[in-house]
């Protein structure tokens, strides 16, 4: 059921001293929490801002409060800004890089504790690691509801014995998509950056080995990876009994070319990190790649802008990790080709710098599920090839991009980036130029699937924070920065419903959606990030607790969520 936001706080309440980590002032938990900040908190050197609500719509000062002392310690103007998206005053506190707990006061209401710390965003990427472990499907000891599925699976062709046992459930379900969940390896390899020893990277490396068990078993001779074990007709728990009659079916389909690719990705990843520990997994890490890549070579090149910028990731990853050239020229050509589809002019008050669908699709790109794939492979071939001849010219396309991200993100007070343009009005009636755009996914006639097919945009949102945080280092714009932070603020509670969409970080989490045909649920787990905020046909920002739409976990959105804390932890992202 859709939920407004004046709905969402009158149900969530005032906030308690007991729901948070740091204790309230006395008397204050009758005090408004509309001051909108990252539950999270903040890096010392980072982009820090909040958000002031329309109820408190007369006042033109901040003040940041040190819970432990009631000391003011900073004090700023609010900015007023209206947009899409509301009136809201915007107060930038950058400038304080003081270690601390602090909450914020402005008029009569106030922000949620939280802290300024140089290891901030740590736990919550050791937590969204820890995600994984509790999803894993088959013989584990530590999925929510192992052993589970040990009977995976019955090949869709010839119904002969699959092993597809292992990987992780997909969402609040056991479908085990590999579109879907091989971004859990793209996550995690990331993740695992902040861990160069110890303990903590050794849990990194296990989790990645198990789910790099199931799409290993999932890549057939000729190289392909199959689509899917347990999906719509599998989509229950099991007796663990092969050869039964509710063995759940291997579809034998090579999944779509996005997740071919990144499967090669995952791989030249997991090499990278287990070369010196395990050299015999890295070499088998690498001849899954080149399978997979001689394969997808056979089949003949994606054209379209997300299957290109795939390519561009993958080949730039794996030549990184294995140093051939037919990995550097492949990632060349097809960044060439994504190159071409970026619309490099507008006209009259008309966006550009964005990329087209395909040659013969002029729709711009708009990809809920797998995010802004240009502007990562953008990053990805700058960072592998740094020096080469073409480099200057694929920053002026990636500096474009920016641009064009940046001009958008404009439009509301929260600096986040629409969902997407559209050649016609797709419900909303908001127009930049000679396009529409949302900021939120349409409702109905958005994906192939079912007329109501929608879902948050966390996983956009995210993905494009990790891409700015990315192009900030390579074209040296610290603004570019200062947007990433921006994106993660949303996610983690700076929008207009005050819920950080993370489970087990800051608070306000919206009710978690329940599976109706399974027993057990799928539990809440620290870590887990849904979907996030959706919009109505009004392109209005609602939230639906205890629907799929908004406020299911989905494996991408988890991962660029924790690949974008991750990166603004380390303070660069992945070279």
């Amino acid at each position: 059921m859709k939920t407004s936001r004046r709905q969402f706080l009158q149900r969530a309440g005032a906030v308690s001293a007991a729901a948070l980590t740091v204790p309230l002032l006395s008397g204050s938990s009758e005090q408004r929490t509309t001051v909108l900040v990252n539950h999270i908190g903040f890096l010392p050197k980072g982009t820090k801002v909040c958000v002031v609500g329309a109820e408190d719509s007369n006042a033109t000062i901040f003040q940041l409060i040190n819970i432990r002392t009631d000391a003011v310690v900073f004090q700023g103007k609010l900015r007023a800004a209206v947009g899409d998206l509301g009136s809201f005053g915007v107060g930038d506190f950058s400038g304080l890089d003081s270690i601390g707990d602090y909450y914020i006061k402005a008029g009569e209401s106030r922000s949620v504790p939280f802290p300024i710390h140089p290891d901030v965003y740590r736990d919550p990427v050791k937590k969204a690691i820890g995600y994984f472990a509790i999803q894993r499907c088959g013989g584990s000891t530590t999925g929510y509801h192992a052993p589970c599925h040990l009977d995976d699976g019955c090949r869709h062709d010839n119904g002969s014995h699959q092993r597809a046992v292992g990987g992780w459930h997909d969402a609040c379900d056991v479908r085990k998509w590999v579109d879907a969940t091989i971004y859990g390896m793209l996550g995690l390899a990331e993740a695992a950056r902040l861990f160069p020893s110890g303990a903590e990277r050794a849990a990194v490396i296990e989790e990645l080995r198990w789910g790099n068990y199931y799409f290993h078993s999932m890549q057939e001779p000729a190289g392909y990876v199959m689509d899917y074990c347990g999906g719509d007709d599998g989509n229950n728990f099991t007796d663990n009994v092969i050869g039964s009659s509710d063995d759940r079916v291997v579809h034998t389909n090579p999944c779509q070319v996005v997740a071919q690719f990144h499967f090669i990705a995952a791989q030249a990843r997991v090499a990278r990190l287990v070369i010196d520990s395990d050299p015999n997994y890295a070499q088998k890490c690498k001849a899954a790649a080149w399978r997979a890549l001689r394969w997808c070579i056979a089949k003949s090149l994606p054209r379209a802008a997300s299957g290109l910028a795939a390519a561009v990731s993958a080949c730039a990853a794996a030549y990184q990790a294995f140093g051939a050239t037919e990995y550097r020229e492949l990632a060349v050509d097809c960044a060439w080709q994504l190159v071409d589809l970026q619309v490099k002019r507008g006209g009259a008050n008309s966006p550009y710098g964005f990329f087209l669908t395909s040659p013969h699709d002029r729709e711009p790109v708009r990809d809920i599920m797998n995010g802004n794939l240009p502007l990562l492979a953008l990053c990805d071939i700058l960072e592998a090839l740094p020096e080469h001849p073409a480099a200057g010219r694929w920053r002026e396309v990636l500096a474009l991009h920016t641009e064009h991200l940046t001009t958008m993100s404009q439009r509301s007070a929260f600096g986040i980036i629409p969902f997407g343009l559209y050649l016609e009005n797709p419900g909303g009636n908001r127009r930049a130029g000679n396009y529409w755009y949302r900021w939120f996914m349409m409702r109905g006639g958005e994906n192939h699937s079912t007329s109501d097919w929608w879902v948050g945009t966390n996983a956009h949102l995210a993905s494009n924070g990790l891409g700015l945080l990315r192009a900030s280092h390579i074209l040296k714009n610290p603004q570019l920065a200062a947007l990433a932070q921006r994106q993660l603020d949303w996610i983690l509670g700076n929008n207009p419903f005050n819920c950080s969409m993370m489970t087990g970080v800051g608070i306000n989490q919206p009710e978690l959606y329940r599976n109706r045909t399974l027993t057990p649920h799928t539990p809440l787990i620290p870590g887990g990030v849904m979907n996030g905020l959706g919009g109505s046909a009004a392109d209005e920002c609602v939230v639906e607790p205890g629907e799929w739409t908004t406020c299911e976990y989905w494996t991408p959105m988890v991962s660029y969520t924790m690949r974008l804390a991750a990166a603004l932890q380390r303070g660069a992202a992945l070279p």
